[in-house]
């Protein structure tokens, strides 16, 4: 087999100056460079010291002259990596700024962020723009500078102006809009006493406020082919703009391109380690075909368990459909009992009809107060609901959550379905009905199929987040499992500052395994985020608590989509790596290409083509991360658990240890109570 010829979207580049005069001043001017002391060479430091020793931060117009600060000739050595990086991206900034006259900022992690304006594609109300970020950085896969170029998606500007939106709308709904070359902060742009601010030349760019105050129509992509699309674009900025003399003149870019991966720093995952089992001992790496020849690796063993349905007057002739459905099939889906061994009794005058199709939820819950729910029986509610989570209007989407929460209060799971949606789809319904038919088995405790791997003494704990916008609230959700197997036990939320609390939910965890089981031999953590050393340090003071003293892995899992590093297979058209791809992209780093480009199965356009995930590993005792027996090991249990997904017979790019957990963070802040009931900590209620 050929060895892989793999690029990254990385350009490197040598600095082009072995000397600088560079401007400094210890007076605040928010328009310069602020830079810390630390970052700064002595003899700078030393020479403002002299007059203010408590200096902390200096303030750089780099090499721009400027009255009344003072200059020094630095050599390159004197000058930090930081110091440097920041100063390459001053030049970018006014390469395309002052010189292309394209609007730019620099975005939080110190990037360059573009804007090119693509007229073709404008519309009587927005001018297109699309979003390119160039990120300095030092010897994160080569041994030199780097540009890491990527592409950030579009954005449309509206050709109102404000003076003719705040007269519409009002401003509340402005967040970022271009002026003068600059994309600012609305309030931060008409706050600012240094800019003169002309309304009339001022135009927002589209958000989701703008669009619902507008009434505007939200676009849906369609499915495609991403790396073909990043890879175009990004080959097409770099060809235009950044390989021409004016540019590399300012950063001497490398002859050769885009970056090739070192075949050095590319492995694969285990063998067979995409393979599941479902019932009879069957094996497959696919769900999708696997379950329509066979049985669901446990069935749910409930015993007496009912359905019924919370509908709006006009949907029940779509309840009844459904119920047809489920119970005799419809087109190839031959119903529950034959795709998912389940059989659901409907108690007749169980269901909930109600007529308040914008709040239902008075006559929902008056209604549920005074059904007659057995004891011993095991309820699951299909909801029809004319209002999803994603609606536009908030309020209204309110209305969903709580008709969840006050079902699992009752010890009873649902079942969200659309009937709008089914409605629209027609035949092409078929495709949602297994779908629904795995979720509702996992909701019932059973086992659509679980992973091919032996059981290991370990304990595995998820940790995902989600920012809830209106609140700016962080929230983060945690799953416990008691085995490698992809079961869980266990859900929990918490907001972003309640770590501690997270800690002791963790150490009950690990004390409850070693109860049933014996001692773990590690605790594995996937989080949505680099840990740090305050929010690793409860969960060691908990652990040395209950007398364990086992290694504590924390394996740092992010989608690497716009802003991170991404890599192209260059012998293949479609551009995407081999599924189970692994690519070291520096210390404890590294990428993992997860997606259902396996030999003999190549992706269709609806399996999707998503990007790698970046995963970084560390451990409570750091000489673990360098056996790479271990590092594969975990890396290997990350793309297993992307394959536990009972949501959806496609394949995910993100493990469940994670996927979950965000499932979990954005619906359980809706809830009136201030925790998640009961029934809903040991339930998959969420899918």
């Amino acid at each position: 087999m050929a060895k892989p010829n793999y690029f990254y979207n990385i350009i490197p580049f040598n600095p082009p100056f072995e000397e600088l005069t560079l401007y400094f001043t210890d007076q605040e001017h928010p328009e310069y460079h602020r830079a810390h002391i630390k970052l700064l060479p002595d003899e700078v430091v030393n020479h403002f010291q002299k007059t203010n020793p408590d200096l902390e931060f200096l303030y750089t117009s780099f090499t721009d002259p400027q009255e009344d600060f003072a200059n020094f000739k630095l050599g390159r050595s004197q000058l930090s990596i930081s110091l440097q990086k920041r100063y390459f991206t001053w030049l970018i900034e006014n390469y395309f700024q002052n010189q292309l006259d394209l609007p730019t900022r620099i975005g939080f992690i110190n990037e360059c962020q573009v804007w090119v304006p693509t007229p073709k594609q404008d519309t009587e109300q927005f001018h297109l723009y699309m979003k390119f970020s160039i990120r300095v950085q030092f010897a994160t896969v080569t041994d030199h500078f780097e540009l890491l170029l990527s592409y950030q998606g579009q954005s449309k500007v509206l050709k109102q102006n404000t003076v003719e939106l705040i007269q519409a709308i009002g401003s509340d709904t402005f967040n970022w809009v271009p002026y003068k070359g600059h994309l600012h902060k609305w309030e931060s742009l008409i706050s600012n006493e240094s800019i003169r601010v002309h309304h009339d030349d001022i135009h927002p760019i589209l958000n989701r406020d703008i669009e619902r105050a507008l009434n505007l129509s939200v676009e849906i992509p369609r499915p495609s082919n991403k790396y073909k699309k990043y890879l175009n674009y990004i080959h097409k900025f770099y060809k235009r703009f950044l390989l021409t003399d004016k540019f590399r003149n300012i950063i001497p870019l490398d002859d050769q391109g885009f970056f090739k991966v070192p075949k050095s720093k590319v492995f694969q995952t285990t063998t067979d380690s995409n393979l599941l089992e479902f019932g009879d001992e069957h094996v497959n790496d696919a769900p999708k075909y696997a379950l329509k020849d066979t049985p669901p690796f446990e069935p749910s063993q409930l015993g007496n368990t009912t359905m019924f349905f919370i509908m709006h007057r006009k949907d029940i002739e779509n309840a009844k459909r459904l119920k047809t459905q489920f119970e005799g099939g419809f087109s190839w889906f031959k119903g529950l009992y034959d795709y998912v061994d389940l059989v659901l009794n409907v108690q007749p005058g169980l269901s909930i009809v109600f007529d308040n199709e914008d709040n239902p939820l008075p006559e929902i819950e008056q209604k549920l107060a005074t059904s007659d729910f057995k004891p011993g029986v095991t309820y699951i509610a299909v909801y029809l609901t004319p209002i999803d989570k994603y609606t536009n209007d908030p309020q209204k989407r309110e209305v969903y959550y709580k008709v969840k929460e006050n079902l699992l209060k009752r010890d009873i799971t649902s079942q969200a379905i659309n009937p709008t949606k089914m409605l629209e789809q027609g035949k092409n319904w078929v495709y949602s009905l297994p779908n629904i038919a795995i979720a509702m088995l996992a909701k019932l405790d059973g086992i659509p199929w679980r992973l091919d791997t032996p059981i290991k003494n370990e304990l595995i704990v998820g940790i995902g987040a989600f920012l809830h916008q209106a609140e700016n609230v962080k929230y983060i959700g945690s799953s416990f499992s008691f085995t490698n197997d992809g079961r869980f036990n266990r859900f929990e939320y918490f907001q972003k500052d309640e770590i501690d609390i997270l800690a002791g939910s963790i150490a009950e965890s690990v004390k409850e395994f070693a109860t049933l089981n014996q001692d773990p031999k590690r605790l594995v953590i996937h989080f949505y985020k680099t840990m740090s050393q305050r929010e690793l340090n409860p969960i060691i003071k908990e652990l040395k608590e209950l007398d364990l003293n086992i290694p504590v892995f924390i394996v740092t899992i992010n989608k690497t989509e716009s802003q991170e590093i991404v890599a192209f297979d260059a012998d293949w058209s479609e551009c995407m790596p081999m599924s189970g791809t692994i690519m070291n992209i520096g210390y404890n780093k590294y990428l993992l290409f997860n997606n259902t480009r396996y030999n003999d199965y190549k992706p269709n356009i609806f399996d999707g083509y998503p990007f790698p995930v970046k995963i970084k590993i560390q451990c409570s005792y750091p000489e673990l991360v360098k056996d790479v027996k271990t590092v594969k090991e975990l890396i290997d249990q990350v793309y297993q658990f992307s394959r536990m997904y009972w949501k959806s017979l496609r394949q995910q790019n993100l493990p469940v240890t994670i996927k979950y957990p965000e499932m979990v963070a954005q619906i359980a802040p809706h809830f009136e109570s201030e925790d998640i009931p009961p029934f809903g900590k040991n339930n998959l209620w969420f899918l």
